[in-house]
């Protein structure tokens, strides 16, 4: 099996029902080749730039596409078009630049959980979830059982639990730079030495947080990914 490069898509604006109104969201899809999965991006937190808009998300939601996917981004609420509280309240940013986490944190994730529901609803294919800094945790955390495999960029696993991926076994690959800011180097491959079966890994020197310039390799490497993991089995 392997993906066609196809450059016609169709991009569509969703919105989906959510625990605090409904996300605004884009669907964007292949318009002359058969889908062969479907997508879900998950953002960074929004108080580190976690929107749409966000270089490596919009980058992936739209090049993705031409390689046969079906993708799905979306802002949490609060953010952009989405219903909900402004997550840049005062103490969510106090909270946020002290530990890494926010009060909002529990809501964002049950977003990511009901956007997959609704993503998988829409479309009888395998769903693969690409959650990026903030955006791994809650798609392992709230997802991962709805996901034939997954892709986490910049896992934050210096400041949240991804114990769930240990007993979930989904084919996992894993994007990280060696000098990220947010998560040492040395954690996030003591952290990759823990997990069973063993993640696909991508090391991208010099990505810092945001890999700004790397996002085709980026696109590559996870079209790459969900094919192979397609070619070897189904999904749940």
């Amino acid at each position: 099996m392997t993906a066609q490069l196809t450059q016609k898509i169709t991009r569509e604006r969703v919105y989906i029902p959510g625990p605090r109104g409904r996300l605004a969201g884009e669907l964007s899809y292949p318009d002359d080749t058969p889908a062969l999965a479907a997508v879900l991006i998950a953002n960074p937190h929004p108080l580190m730039g976690g929107a749409v808009g966000n270089n490596v998300v919009e980058r992936l939601a739209l090049d993705l596409p031409a390689y046969g996917y079906v993708t799905l981004r979306f802002d949490y609420g609060g953010v952009g078009r989405s219903a909900g509280e402004p997550v840049d309240v005062a103490e969510n940013m106090r909270q946020f630049w002290e530990t890494g986490t926010s009060p909002a944190d529990p809501g964002m994730t049950e977003e990511v959980g009901c956007t997959s529901a609704w993503l998988r609803s829409q479309f009888d294919l395998p769903l693969v979830g690409i959650g990026y800094s903030f955006g791994a945790y809650a798609l392992a955390s709230s997802a991962v059982d709805r996901l034939a495999s997954l892709v986490l960029i910049s896992p934050t696993v210096a400041r949240h639990d991804f114990s769930p991926l240990k007993s979930a076994s989904k084919p996992t690959m894993v994007i990280y730079s060696d000098d990220d800011f947010a998560t040492p180097i040395e954690v996030t491959q003591q952290w990759l030495d823990t997990l069973d079966p063993p993640a696909r890994c991508l090391l991208l020197s010099g990505g810092e947080h945001f890999y700004r310039g790397m996002e085709t390799r980026i696109v590559e490497a996870c079209s790459k990914f969900i094919i192979q993991t397609l070619a070897e089995g189904g999904h749940p």
